[in-house]
């Protein structure tokens, strides 16, 4: 089975973080012995070896070119850009005139309106014509491409949860009862190595982007305002947002307790980190799964998030993390587990089970097997 991989973002030397997601997944199918190419809508031509896999930027119409020479169609977040040549919207066009065989894998960027996230708005002519752009040209256009493609036998939908498919739904007015899967996004749960580290059970860690407020990073904040003097909060990350965040610390007096550490941590300095911390805070608006949460479990943390959108299909509250809906009670359950060192140990392990079960191995053999059914040469 040859596969091609659209997306319109892939990791580089310069940027190892755009579409990880993506990356790791081509790295292991590679591993399992698939052959694969990733192409990235692109005003240039360029191609590249990124870390074992062939990466080829080239305007949409030239990829248009290449895509019969696959056996299936693997879409990860492949965008649409009007008016350029690294818009995706002629490749879904392309697949849908031929009949091409595709599996797409759904994320919120795809099918939510603006209005599903209005917390982000700022009152800028960039944020309107983004907030028009995407609920006049980008969701109407990709529920148009998966209205007219559902029912077909060489297609299949992945999600990588239940509320991500129901919100899929919500948002296009329609159901997908067929050619679907939930599969999550895999966590390469060999690389973290489970620690006991109820030494820490202090000191609280978030990775997190500040310049989206979906993170909800406010409430973190928050909840460290009801947490004992000794409890302490590293939040890594940079953003548009920092400095908001750092006037609410000193505004609840936290400034000696909560620290914004403003840099990306790459995936190898992740492992080192986690190992001196207790706990992993995760508050969020939304999330169709939480990677790095998982990643944080994988390392033993104890993973604190919040009540909504996906998270209890991957969270049973004091089984194998913590989820709260008010500071207050994420507090109150956070001291409960630092005192209980039984307890703490048994939710780290349970926590690092959970996670092993969605490995990358196992979450993207589950996904080879979706695209050799509907390739158009299976094997």
């Amino acid at each position: 089975m040859n596969i091609a991989f659209l997306t319109s973002r892939y990791p580089s030397a310069n940027n190892p973080y755009n579409h990880m997601f993506v990356h790791m997944r081509c790295a292991e199918m590679i591993r399992q012995g698939y052959r694969l190419k990733v192409y990235v809508p692109s005003n240039c031509n360029d191609k590249c070896n990124y870390e074992g896999v062939e990466v080829i930027k080239m305007p949409s119409k030239q990829i248009n070119k290449e895509l019969h020479n696959f056996d299936i169609l693997y879409l990860h977040l492949l965008n649409i850009y009007p008016f350029t040549k690294e818009n995706g919207w002629p490749i879904y066009k392309h697949i849908l005139k031929h009949n091409l065989s595709f599996a797409m894998y759904i994320h919120g960027n795809d099918v939510q309106k603006y209005g599903a996230r209005m917390y982000e708005f700022r009152f800028t002519l960039t944020e309107l014509l983004k907030w028009f752009k995407r609920d006049t040209i980008t969701i109407p256009r990709i529920k148009r491409f998966v209205l007219k493609t559902k029912q077909r036998k060489n297609v299949a939908f992945i999600f990588p949860s239940k509320w991500m498919k129901s919100e899929t739904e919500r948002n296009f007015k329609f159901n997908i009862n067929q050619n679907y899967y939930i599969i999550p996004n895999g966590i390469e749960t060999k690389f973290f190595q489970y620690n006991d580290i109820i030494r820490f059970k202090t000191k609280i860690i978030s990775i997190r982007s500040l310049s989206k407020k979906v993170y909800d990073i406010e409430k973190s904040i928050k909840v460290m305002t009801c947490l004992p003097e000794e409890f302490t909060l590293d939040i890594y990350g940079e953003g548009i947002f920092k400095n908001d965040y750092l006037k609410l610390i000193e505004q609840k007096n936290l400034g000696h307790r909560v620290r914004i550490i403003p840099k990306f941590v790459q995936k190898d300095k992740m492992k080192e980190l986690f190992s001196k911390y207790g706990f992993y805070i995760s508050t969020t608006k939304m999330d169709s799964q939480g990677i790095n949460m998982m990643e944080a479990m994988a390392a033993g943390l104890i993973v604190v998030t919040t009540d909504n959108s996906s998270k209890r299909e991957f969270i049973t509250d004091c089984e194998n993390g913590i989820l709260g809906i008010s500071s207050t009670s994420i507090a109150g359950q956070i001291v409960e587990v630092a005192n209980n060192p039984s307890l703490f140990r048994k939710i780290a392990q349970k926590g690092r089970n959970s996670v092993e079960m969605i490995d990358t191995t196992i979450t993207v053999s589950e996904e080879l097997k979706v695209l050799k059914g509907v390739s158009s040469k299976n094997g």
